[in-house]
């Protein structure tokens, strides 16, 4: 088929029209492109992939920030009525509850992707701290009032970087009345990363402990609140806040509120039955100091979505992490959030309400 003089021209027009088109494409992939060309043409206005969450809990960093190559800096705090109310656990990824002497608990707040400037009440360590601390990174920090020599030898064996309100330079301050010795110490810790210096700055950021997925795994029950005990009268009463989507610390019949007006709350509960002994160690009232297994297996409960998971637990080293399956042996999902972990004594049996 032959063209006229002005369909021959218009063919023309276009030839050229799509040469200059790939070629000015060319132009704007090399990079050399003016910006406006560049806009025009589409290249390169594709937003950058997101950056990977942040290891603890799941959940990007607040502001799209990049995850801090950093380790965990984790804080002993009190739980007792002369302690309350607590300070600067809301910026924890992950909270411990462990056993102590007299049958209390106190907690170990985890810290990675956010910082707290004031936590407290700080009291001090035990030889469950490092056997949960190993399984974040070589040399995590630890903000804590003192320990029994074990236990200071504990903390080194392990690596820890631990620091006390003598070795802490300035990172631990205390409030005035109407806290009192020895229910006033705060630690910061963005000043424990600073102290800790060139020993964290040479940490990455810590492996995940948990894995995480939007669907709660089967089977599972409908769980409205949990009563965690960990000895006569001592124990963690939670209750599920389906509005908020997140499991709410109970104190006496109400949330246990924080110092900065909000309550202890946690995404993901998850009760972790550990075999309990009585060390060597002493208090100052002869009680024992309480010997908490980490390796091993166990059963365990995963309150996630206001529903409850039975499964196990199991760690096969010091330095490995904890897992949680499942009775079918499969991994068990957390909600992407924080979570609090209850080390829960065996031998004590929680109740689950819908």
């Amino acid at each position: 088929m032959s063209l006229t003089s002005r369909g021959r021209a218009v063919v023309s027009v276009v030839v050229v029209a799509v040469l200059l088109a790939g070629g000015l494409t060319a132009w704007a992939i090399s990079g050399h492109a003016p910006a406006f060309i560049k806009t025009s043409l589409g290249v390169g206005s594709s937003a950058p992939p997101p950056p990977p969450p942040c290891p603890l809990t799941g959940v990007a960093s607040a502001g799209g920030k990049a995850v801090p190559q950093r380790p965990v800096a984790a804080v002993k705090v009190e739980n007792t009525a002369d302690a309350y109310p607590l300070v600067g656990l809301q910026n924890a990824d992950i909270i411990y509850e462990e056993l102590v002497e007299g049958g209390l608990t106190r907690f170990m707040a985890v810290y990675q992707c956010k910082d707290a400037p004031k936590v407290g009440p700080v009291r001090s360590a035990r030889t469950t701290d490092p056997k949960i601390l190993v399984q974040f990174n070589t040399h995590p920090i630890l903000g804590y009032s003192g320990a029994q020599l074990a236990v200071v030898n504990a903390l080194k064996h392990a690596g820890i970087l631990a620091y006390d309100e003598t070795t802490g330079a300035g990172a631990f301050t205390r409030a005035a009345a109407p806290r009192v010795i020895p229910h006033n110490l705060f630690v910061s810790t963005p000043k424990l990363y600073q102290r800790a210096g060139k020993a964290a700055s040479a940490e990455s950021a810590p492996k995940a402990v948990f894995a995480y997925g939007p669907k709660v795994p089967n089977p599972s029950r409908k769980v409205t609140s949990a009563v965690i005990p960990f000895s006569t009268g001592v124990g963690g009463d939670w209750k599920w806040n389906a509005g908020a989507a997140t499991w709410v610390r109970q104190l006496d019949g109400k949330p246990m509120m924080l110092e900065a007006g909000g309550p202890i709350q946690a995404t993901n509960v998850i009760v972790q039955e550990v075999v309990v002994t009585a060390s060597n160690l002493v208090d100052v009232l002869g009680n024992h100091s309480p010997e908490v297994t980490l390796t091993g297996s166990g059963r365990a409960w995963i309150l996630r979505n206001g529903r409850m998971v039975t499964g196990t637990w199991s760690r096969s080293g010091p330095k490995a992490v904890t897992e949680f399956k499942t009775k079918k042996g499969e991994v068990i999902p957390l909600a992407p959030g924080t979570s609090f972990v209850e080390l829960m004594p065996k031998g004590m049996t929680p109740t689950f309400t819908k």
